[in-house]
């Protein structure tokens, strides 16, 4: 039986090679979309599961809420990591991770300094995670002091090759050398870790600060702690347990409450929005965080995208179905069964489906390098996880079966009598089906259509808004060791000397910074008012003119003579209650460097000398916060950065004379720069990114849409030979007949438009809620994707309707 299926299939694909071609490319685009965005979304949800154990892994994150202000942090104490496997049955163990501040990495044999981020863990880090070792062994690799392992691309790096297991390195925040004791493999590009070293935590047992650490942290934020709980263990009765046993030993200051929870490993990717890796132990800079919005989103089109397909096959096969009803006459004549004609519609469905899908694995193929450089993957075929192959393949069978279902149970319902009088399939209830599903294809289209548009302006909006300073031509400069800070006057007037230079500026901090920003508790001196909170950034006196920020009230600063005063932002004047800068006096008595809050010894009391205009110091998602500019020379942060305006002539020549000034005052510290509006942009790459995604997907469904209403409209077409014949005779115009022919699918475009409309308001507004600032969504966005989803339309049904219009009616009415 199945043998006859296939040959009946395969000869019926060669008897009608237009529509066996427009079939198996509708389901070759969706099934192309498909799989590409499916990797996309695989590939997202499986962050972090590589790792055997992942299912048991977890991050220990702190609840804290201090006097009414909560925040969130992936960080612990060093003693809760410890104890926790000794003095809770559920932990089989845990390790703890730091990541210290960029320093230079070096080979003493080839002293080329290296500016790098190093992690620090406790020996049980491999164990915990299944992170690869080319070379060494990963028992012992992180057990002994001054041992480091790198991965490939730092070895490679430093020393041209990866061979280099028991090689010393020099990292100048320590006074010993390094030995190299394992080499890495490179990362996964979905994972939530990215460090390039890892350096043993033993190397600092003998240090005075880290052996009180070891006896007396049972709250600080210095460690990210991961635990390793044993099978089927609850996570929240461990959380609880972690608690009790820090509150049992740490006795939290008056108004703080504090508690812990387990964050599952497979959670950090998509899941980690509201929360701050106070000790920094990712690179947050390269790994975008997920957004489960854009997951929700994009799992839909995918599925919508082929189930288009689908409908895009049972418009097709049922505008064909009329020339086979004689063949199923003879059929049921000779004694087949309905189950046997619904067996032979599902199976050449199947068979299509099947082609299209070998067909789409090779256009997969092919185009899979240039969307993981665009997507910034690394998507395999062939080396993803059999569970994406049992879902896709799952996906397939289901829409080889609802592609052909629908014909299937038309045609093999009908009486053979009326099959063999040469019957045209006139149904009512068929044709309102096929109506109502081009309706269902073209709103889907229509909905994405909208999706991309709105996404594309907000995209433009966010990458050419006026953010209130001026981030062209702007060159910022890393300041990675001491001698390039104390020596930054002679640095700044040397580079201020250079012709194509106009201006340049110290700062801790620039506007639209990617590192964690320093915040602080302030209020007037004297005011019974709660402490508001502010970021804060350490400048000097031509911050202003180099960036181009509007002093709205006050005075600029002036040499040393400010080092305890302070600019605010309008924000922050709110914030307060200053409307005029004169000289007023603020109490700043606590900082955080990016978890809680930490008491001054000396509170900072500096005075307020000007108000510039709110500018956005942060990405456009993030309301403009309170923000407070303080001379270079506070207690708060020192300077990190030089900031240089250049003028749009030989570019290159002039950071060369960049590169040579700071070289030449500390030949150890390496040459680092970005242009501000490159970073600046890379805050909505992945809205970017997500924004072309969308658009393909968009134009791939009214593609496939497109082929579906092509095929109604042959279908319709087809059913009217005659009556057009006659209407010829008669004397209609081909153009009174192209409208004729026209209008009926015209009008499914528009009741689409009219219920695509609402749904993309209402999903646009949700979707644009995720920004502080954004565009408004305007009538004429509505009005160019309706049109073009009639224009388009109006292109599709205007070949078949023309052709048929300007057909000789002789040919149609001569049987009559």
């Amino acid at each position: 039986m199945i043998r006859s299926y296939f040959k009946t299939g395969w000869r019926n694909l060669l008897r009608s090679k237009l529509h066996s071609t427009l079939n198996i490319v509708g389901l070759t685009f969706g099934i192309v979309c498909f799989l590409l965005i499916g990797l996309y979304v695989f590939d997202e949800l499986t962050f972090d599961q590589h790792h055997v154990n992942a299912e048991r892994i977890y991050r220990v994150v702190e609840h804290k809420d201090v006097r009414g202000e909560a925040t969130i942090i992936a960080a612990a104490g060093y003693k809760l990591a410890e104890e926790s496997k000794h003095s809770i049955p559920e932990v089989e163990t845990t390790t703890r991770m730091i990541r210290t501040g960029r320093a230079n990495l070096v080979d003493p044999e080839n002293p080329v300094p290296f500016q790098e981020t190093v992690t620090i863990a406790d020996e049980h880090f491999l164990e915990i995670f299944d992170f690869p070792l080319i070379e060494g062994d990963r028992r012992t690799a992180l057990k002994e002091p001054a041992s480091i392992i790198i991965n490939e691309d730092l070895a490679l790096r430093i020393f041209g090759r990866t061979d280099v297991m028991g090689k010393s390195l020099q990292f100048s925040h320590l006074p010993f050398p390094l030995k190299i004791t394992g080499i890495l493999k490179e990362h996964p590009r979905n994972s939530s870790f990215n460090f390039s070293s890892v350096m043993s935590e033993s190397s600092f047992y003998n240090a005075d600060f880290f052996k009180e650490t070891m006896t007396s942290d049972w709250a600080s934020n210095g460690f990210t702690v991961y635990a390793l709980l044993r099978p089927h263990s609850n996570p929240d009765s461990v959380s609880k347990k972690m608690t009790r046993l820090v509150l049992s030993n740490f006795t939290p200051e008056t108004g703080t409450k504090f508690s812990y929870r387990l964050q599952p490993l497979k959670d950090l990717h998509l899941k980690s929005a509201n929360i701050f890796d106070g000790a920094r132990n990712t690179n947050v800079e390269s790994i975008p965080q997920g957004n489960p919005l854009y997951i929700t989103i994009f799992s839909f089109t995918a599925l919508f995208v082929l189930l288009i397909a689908a409908i895009n096959y049972t418009n097709l096969t049922t505008a064909r179905a009329s020339s086979r009803v004689k063949e199923i006459g003879v059929r049921k004549v000779i004694g087949a069964m309905r189950s046997n004609l619904i067996g032979q519609f599902l199976f050449e469905s199947w068979l299509t489906t099947a082609i299209a899908f070998v067909v789409a694995i090779g256009v997969v193929h092919v185009v899979l390098p240039l969307f993981n450089q665009f997507a910034n993957k690394q998507l395999s075929l062939f080396s993803v996880d059999y569970h994406f192959w049992i879902y896709a393949l799952a996906a397939i069978v289901v829409i080889g079966f609802l592609s052909g279902s629908y014909s299937a149970l038309l045609l093999s319902r009908l009486k053979p009598v009326s099959l063999l009088k040469g019957l045209k399939l006139q149904s009512t209830g068929a044709l309102s089906v096929r109506t109502g599903l081009v309706v269902f294809q073209f709103t889907i289209s229509v909905v994405m259509i909208i999706g991309t548009l709105v996404l594309l302006l907000q995209v433009r909006y966010l990458n050419h808004t006026d953010l209130g300073f001026n981030k062209d031509l702007m060159v910022v400069i890393d300041v990675n060791t001491g001698k390039a800070r104390s020596n930054f006057e002679t640095i700044k007037d040397q580079m201020s000397k250079i012709a194509s230079v106009k201006n340049v500026s110290v700062t801790s901090r620039v506007p639209g910074e990617w590192k964690s920003l320093r915040t602080v508790k302030v209020r007037s001196e004297g005011s019974t008012d709660e402490l508001g909170i502010s970021y804060l950034f350490g400048t000097d006196k031509d911050f202003m003119k180099t960036f181009e920020v509007t002093l709205l009230r006050g005075r600029n600063f002036r040499e040393a003579y400010d080092s305890s005063s302070i600019i605010v932002n309008e924000t922050a004047a709110r914030m307060l209650n200053i409307t005029e800068a004169s000289e007023q006096t603020v109490e700043i008595p606590a900082l955080s460097r990016g978890g809680s809050f930490e008491t001054l010894d000396v509170p900072f009391k500096p005075r307020v000398i000007g108000i510039v205009k709110d500018f956005h110091f942060q990405s456009l998602r993030d309301k403009i916060q309170p923000l407070i500019l303080a001379y270079n020379h506070n207690p708060i942060h020192v300077i990190d950065y030089y900031s240089v305006r250049i003028a749009p002539v030989d570019i290159p020549g002039t950071l060369n004379k960049l590169k040579a000034i700071m070289v030449s005052n500390d030949v150890d510290d390496p040459f680092e720069y970005h242009f501000l509006d490159d970073q600046l942009a890379l805050f909505y790459v992945e809205d970017a990114r997500r924004q072309t995604l969308l658009g393909w997907a968009a134009l791939a469904t009214i593609f496939i849409a497109c082929l579906g209403l092509f095929g109604l409209a042959t279908y319709s077409t087809e059913q009217r030979v005659k009556e057009i014949g006659v209407r010829k005779v008669l004397g209609a115009s081909v153009v009174g007949l192209v409208s004729l022919l026209s209008r009926d699918f015209l009008k499914l475009v528009l009741i689409a438009n009219g219920i695509a409309f609402p749904i993309a308001w209402w999903a646009t507004n949700r979707w644009l809620q995720e920004y502080a600032y954004h565009i408004e969504v305007g009538w004429w966005v509505f009005v160019l994707a309706g049109a073009l989803a009639m224009g388009i339309a109006l292109l599709t049904i205007s070949y078949q309707a023309i052709t048929t219009a300007i057909a000789n009616p002789v040919n149609s009415l001569r049987s009559e």
